[in-house]
């Protein structure tokens, strides 16, 4: 499993055309992306910074999701600037133990 930190800031556009004119249309699409577990939206508006953090089921997910069009399209807003992505691999015992990932049935696994 492995885990991502996807961050931005956004210039010359204002939240409620933010949320209009990414958040809103992307948000259904990126549900569907292949190998993905979850996206938690990020939002600091104080700071200008915005994102998700992603869990992935493998790293070859996230890999394929980074390189894909979707992801070349949201970089190329005119306003979204300042991307960053940093990743890591879950240690899936302990963070079953503390609910930060969901225990897994050996059926779900097989």
């Amino acid at each position: 499993m492995q885990a991502q930190l996807i961050t931005y800031q956004l210039k010359d556009i204002s939240q409620a055309e933010y949320l209009k004119q990414m958040v809103e249309p992307d948000a259904p699409i990126i549900a569907k992306v292949q190998g993905l577990i979850s996206k938690t939206w990020l939002t600091d508006v104080a700071k200008n910074t915005f994102g998700g953090f992603y869990l992935w089921e493998n790293k070859a997910a996230m890999d394929n999701f980074m390189h894909s069009d979707l992801v070349k399209a949201v970089v190329s807003r005119p306003y979204v600037t300042n991307v960053s992505s940093v990743d890591f691999e879950v240690n899936e015992r302990a963070s079953q133990i503390t609910r930060g990932i969901p225990l897994m049935s050996s059926a779900a696994n097989a």
